[in-house]
C-alpha cells in the first residue's frame, strides 16, 4: 500500500493483494483518515472486471491491520461494510512499513 495524504484525506493511493494461490489484484485507494483508522474505496481489476469495495485499516504503530466484517452491495455495484463499528481486526492481513522502490 502506498498513500498520498493531505490533511486527513487520502488523495491517491495504491494497494496490491498478492496472496498465495489466489489471483493478484491491484488498484487505487481514495479515502479518509479518521484518527488511527483508514477508510477508503479500493478500485481494482480482477479477471478483467473493474470493481469497487470499501476497505478499512487500523493503524497500530508502523503497521496497518485490515478489518473484516459483513458486507453489502449498494446500487452502484460497490461493496461496503454493513457496520464499520462491528469490524474485526484480527491480524489476518497486516501491512508493515517498508522502504519504497525507486
Amino acid at each position: 500500500m502506498q498513500l498520498m495524504v493531505k490533511g486527513n484525506q487520502v488523495t491517491s493511493g495504491k494497494l496490491s493483494y498478492n496472496f498465495y494461490e489466489k489471483d493478484k489484484n491491484e488498484g487505487t485507494l481514495i479515502g479518509v483518515l479518521k484518527g488511527d483508522t483508514l477508510v477508503a474505496d479500493y478500485t481494482f481489476m480482477s479477471k478483467g472486471i473493474s470493481s469497487v469495495r470499501q476497505v478499512v485499516f487500523l493503524r497500530k504503530g508502523n503497521i496497518y491491520v485490515e478489518g473484516y466484517g459483513d458486507v453489502v452491495e449498494v446500487a452502484s455495484g460497490k461493496v461496503i461494510f454493513k457496520d464499520i463499528k462491528q469490524l474485526k481486526f484480527d491480524g489476518k492481513s497486516v501491512l508493515s512499513k517498508v522502504d519504497c522502490k525507486s
